[in-house]
C-alpha cells in the first residue's frame, strides 16, 4: 500500500452541516425576538411619549427625553427583524420542493427580503429624527416623525401578503398543516385591511394584531417544519 493510499483510507469524510435545519431555527428566533422586543417597547418605551391625545409639542419633548430608550429599542427591532433573512433559506428549499416551477419560492424570497428590511429601515429613519431632535429642533417635528412606525408597518403588510400567500400555497400543494393554511387566510385578510392604516389611523389596532399574528404564525410554521425534518 502506498503512502497516498494510506492517506485516503485513513481520512474520514467531514460531518455534513444541516443548513436547512439551521435556517428553520432562524424562524423561531425571529418570532421570539420580535415578540420579546414588542413587549419591552410597549411596557417601557412607548408610554414615555404620552397617550394619543398628547399635544405634538409635549409629545416631541417626551420623546427627546427618552431618546436613549428609543434608540435602543430601534436597534433591537433592527436585529430581530433581519433574522427573517436567515429563515428565507429553508422557505426557498421547501417551496422549491412543493412547486417545481420555482414561482412560489421566488415570490416568497423576494417578499420576505422586503419584509425583513422595511421595519428595520424605519428604525434607522427614526434614529435620524432623534438626532435632529437632540440638536434642538422643534420637538413638534419629532412628534410627527413618530408616525413613521405605523406607516412603515402598514407598508410592510403588503409584501407580507405575498410572503404568507406563497407559503400557504406551498403547504396546500404538499397537503400539510391544514391549520396553518387556514390561519394564513385570516392573517392575509387582517394584513390587507391593516395596510390601509396609511389612510385611516383607526385601522392601526387591526394592523398591530395582524402583525403579532403573523409573527406567531411564522414561529408555528418553523416548529412544524422542524418536526417534519426530525421525523424523516
Amino acid at each position: 500500500m502506498t503512502t497516498l493510499e494510506m492517506h485516503r483510507t485513513s481520512t474520514a469524510p467531514g460531518r455534513r452541516v444541516d443548513v436547512s435545519r439551521i435556517s428553520t431555527w432562524f424562524g423561531i428566533a425571529f418570532t421570539v425576538c420580535q415578540v420579546g422586543v414588542m413587549i419591552v417597547m410597549t411596557l417601557f418605551v412607548l408610554p414615555t411619549s404620552g397617550g394619543p391625545g398628547t399635544p405634538a409639542l409635549e409629545w416631541g419633548q417626551r420623546v427627546v427625553e427618552a431618546a436613549d430608550r428609543y434608540t435602543a429599542g430601534n436597534y433591537s427591532f433592527m436585529i430581530s427583524g433581519v433574522l427573517l433573512l436567515g429563515f428565507l433559506g429553508t422557505v426557498h428549499l421547501r417551496l422549491r420542493r412543493a412547486d417545481s416551477t420555482g414561482v412560489l419560492a421566488t415570490v416568497a424570497v423576494a417578499a420576505g427580503t422586503l419584509l425583513a428590511l422595511i421595519w428595520p429601515l424605519a428604525g434607522v429613519l427614526h434614529d435620524v429624527a432623534l438626532d435632529v431632535g437632540r440638536t434642538g429642533a422643534d420637538p413638534r417635528l419629532l412628534g410627527a416623525w413618530d408616525s413613521i412606525a405605523p406607516y412603515s408597518l402598514a407598508f410592510s403588510a403588503l409584501p407580507r401578503l405575498f410572503f404568507v400567500g406563497a407559503i400557504a400555497l406551498g403547504l396546500r400543494a404538499t397537503g400539510s398543516a391544514p391549520w396553518l393554511q387556514r390561519t394564513a387566510v385570516v392573517i392575509l385578510v387582517m394584513s390587507l385591511v391593516g395596510s390601509a392604516t396609511v389612510v385611516s389611523g383607526a385601522l392601526f389596532p387591526l394592523l398591530a394584531l395582524g402583525t403579532l399574528g403573523f409573527e406567531l404564525w411564522l414561529g408555528a410554521l418553523a416548529i412544524h417544519w422542524l418536526r417534519e425534518h426530525s421525523s424523516k
